[in-house]
């Protein structure tokens, strides 16, 4: 899935990289909070990436609570939090889990959760009409 974001009217420069931030992260902790859980590994697997989608399969697991983000994806956020920070809106960010059956698992393959990136998709959609209240 692809999402563009453009801005009109009058809007500083500061305003939309910090949307650009807000809206990005909070799309990717919804993508690994709705990740069904069974070894974890499909949860641990989300990446996020700034210029160039990330090709690697991670050999990491997260059995965390489900509908939260801890343990391997907690540190995840964080790495992507700090990425974030360094970066201004305008480059392409990638969110991007390489395992073969992760589309099997969002189109309903596990009883937990399914269709969880179409819904964080529509959630970032929201955020962006309402981004002018950040």
């Amino acid at each position: 899935m692809q999402m563009t974001i453009k801005m009109k009217g009058d809007v500083n420069r500061k305003d939309i990289d910090r949307w650009f931030r807000v809206i990005t992260l909070g799309l990717y902790k919804d993508v690994i909070i709705g990740t069904p859980v069974d070894t974890g590994r499909a949860r641990a697997n989300w990446q996020l990436a700034i210029g160039t989608a990330p090709a690697s399969v991670l050999s990491k697991t997260d059995k965390g609570k489900p509908r939260s983000t801890s343990g391997a994806s907690a540190s995840e956020v964080r790495k992507a939090d700090q990425k974030m920070g360094l970066r201004k809106a305008g480059r392409s960010v990638f969110i991007a889990n390489n395992l073969g059956y992760i589309g099997v698992l969002e189109n309903g393959h596990s009883k937990q959760n399914s269709g969880w990136v179409e819904n964080a998709m529509k959630r970032a959609e929201a955020r962006i009409v309402t981004a002018g209240s950040l």
